[in-house]
């Protein structure tokens, strides 16, 4: 195990006493401030980058972390937003609910990916995030952020990066479903994990899907038959061995290519 894993585990020990943080009760006691100059996610944590600061001038955000458990939800669709929130340890999803009872993934995040910025143009979540594992998330008072915004440029600038990114997410997501045969879109979703695992300095070329395919359908558009048809034909192809969700990657470049 790598010291990024180490250290990521290290601290999803020492805060899983707290129960999990809901945005439907705002008086839930806070948990202790973790450290973040010893987080392994910090390389990659996107509240960090927030408070980066230059030279002499340094931003603080005030935050807390919390145990989100499997299955439970860091916040809920319709919420009032109160707080931004960092995965510190742990998967989860994001998944877009209709009137009609379907639901649409939106995302898988990682450790370090910031969650909730759904809710800043209107007040109010229009997706939830549920823990697809035990996580620890970091939790940002929203306000706080906001009034440090006015006051800091640092913290401005990475807000708006921020936002940047999770409109080239979305657009991504767009192209996947819209453009890209069922084939390349399996293909493409096992890329993208691979590349992210590799920045967080975890294998590549051998991860733990923690996700159901009938999810990865329902955030590629695809039914579960289908996707489960395409991890066999990648297999087949001796670009993939796939051990129930155990992947190992065997021609990422052919993969790329697809």
């Amino acid at each position: 195990m790598d010291s990024l894993q180490t250290d990521m585990l290290v601290h999803f020990d020492a805060a899983i006493g707290s129960a999990p943080w809901r945005d439907t009760t705002p008086k839930a006691a806070p948990a202790t401030r973790p450290a973040c100059d010893g987080c392994g996610a910090r390389r990659l944590c996107q509240a960090a980058q927030l408070c980066r600061g230059d030279g002499e001038r340094r931003v603080s955000l005030p935050l807390c972390s919390r145990k989100v458990n499997a299955g439970e939800a860091v916040y809920r669709a319709g919420d009032t937003l109160r707080n931004l929130y960092v995965s510190r340890a742990g998967t989860c999803k994001t998944t877009r609910l209709y009137r009609d009872g379907r639901q649409q993934i939106t995302g898988f995040h990682l450790g370090g990916d910031f969650l909730g910025m759904d809710a800043i143009a209107t007040g109010r979540h229009e997706t939830e995030a549920i823990a697809l594992e035990d996580m620890v998330v970091c939790v940002l008072p929203y306000h706080e952020i906001d009034a440090l915004a006015d006051e800091f440029s640092d913290v401005r600038r990475g807000m708006e990066r921020m936002l940047s990114r999770e409109i080239v997410r979305e657009s991504r997501l767009l192209m996947l479903m819209g453009n890209l045969s069922a084939e390349e879109r399996v293909a493409a979703f096992l890329v993208d994990l691979a590349d992210r695992y590799a920045e967080r300095g975890y294998s590549p070329v051998a991860f733990t899907l923690r996700m159901s395919r009938e999810e990865i359908g329902s955030h590629l558009g695809m039914k579960l038959e289908t996707v489960s048809r395409m991890f066999s034909r990648l297999q087949q192809r001796r670009l993939i061995a796939l051990h129930g969700k155990e992947v190992r990657i065997l021609d990422m470049d052919a993969l790329r290519l697809i």
